[in-house]
C-alpha cells in the first residue's frame, strides 16, 4: 500500500542518503567520522526501517535499509 505518508518519508530518506554518499567516499581517502555517531545512526535507521517495514511502508523500508548501510559503511571503514 503506497501512501502519501509513505511518499514523503521515502523522499526525505533518498534525500539523507544522498547527503552521506560523500562521507563515505572521502572515508576511503582516510576521512574517518566518529565511530560512535556511525554506530548509533546505523542501528537507528534500521530499528527504524523495521517499524517502517511493520506498517507496510514499503518505500520507506527500502530507503531507511540503504541509509542504515551507508552508515554501517561508515561505521566499518573506522573498523578496518
Amino acid at each position: 500500500m503506497k501512501t502519501w505518508q509513505d511518499k514523503i518519508i521515502m523522499i526525505t530518506a533518498l534525500i539523507m542518503g544522498i547527503m552521506v554518499i560523500p562521507m563515505v567516499l572521502d572515508g576511503f581517502n582516510g576521512v574517518i567520522i566518529n565511530p560512535l555517531t556511525s554506530l548509533v545512526t546505523f542501528i537507528g535507521l534500521y530499528i527504524l526501517a523495521i517499524c517502517f517495514w511493520t506498517l507496510e511502508l514499503k518505500l520507506s523500508t527500502i530507503l531507511y535499509v540503504f541509509n542504515g548501510t551507508l552508515w554501517l559503511i561508515l561505521f566499518i571503514q573506522w573498523v578496518v
